[in-house]
């Protein structure tokens, strides 16, 4: 099986933000220059997720390969990470939240378990409607449903989301993820490169 996304390549992201001078700052606007890392080490999985999908889209690997490899990702992107202070720890986990809605994202494109015709931003907002009301399942479902949409290359207006959403809540940072795989998609993905590696 063809490995996308390894334990190295992740302990390698996390070395470079202990390695950060990182620091939140609530009057800065955006992350800084230090922050960036966070905004890089999101996109590598994202770019790992969006090459299983479509080289599954384009008949390079089987579904069973796409279930297995997004499985193996998940397991090392979502455990636990040592902690290191508390604003690289608090930004660590706010890109684990985000990349949560990528991988439902991801199931969710891979099992065709989702409306082809569905507007992304609606979903999104619909999404924010079911977390206000408590319902967290409802709330991944549709955040999920959004993601593989913009997997499959609809538009999605993450502006418009925002505006509809409270900037403190999990469709917020689920928002975030989708803002990703869109800027990932849009970068261009060379799904017939070699680099990926065998399994050993």
């Amino acid at each position: 099986m063809l490995m996308f996304y390894s334990q190295e390549r992740w302990n390698n992201w996390i070395n470079q933000v202990k390695e950060s001078k990182f620091k939140l700052d609530p009057s800065a606007e955006g992350l800084g220059r230090e922050g960036i890392v966070f905004l890089d080490m999101e996109e590598d999985v994202i770019l790992g997720l969006c090459k299983i999908t479509g080289k599954l889209q384009k008949g390079y690997i089987n579904k069973e390969d796409a279930v297995a490899n997004i499985e193996n990702i998940k397991q090392i992107v979502l455990s636990p990470v040592e902690p290191m202070d508390a604003d690289k720890d608090e930004m660590v986990e706010s890109v684990q939240r985000a990349l949560v809605a990528v991988f439902g994202a991801s199931e969710h494109f891979v099992s065709g378990e989702y409306d082809a015709k569905a507007d992304p931003t609606k979903l999104i907002i619909d999404a924010f409607k079911a977390e206000q009301g408590g319902d967290m399942d409802k709330t991944f479902e549709l955040v999920s449903k959004a993601g593989a949409l913009v997997l499959s290359g609809k538009s999605f207006d993450s502006e418009k989301a925002l505006d509809k959403v409270a900037p403190d809540s999990l469709v917020a940072e689920g928002i975030d993820g989708l803002d990703s795989i869109a800027a990932v998609l849009a970068g261009g993905i060379d799904y017939t490169d070699e680099a990926d590696e065998e399994e050993e």
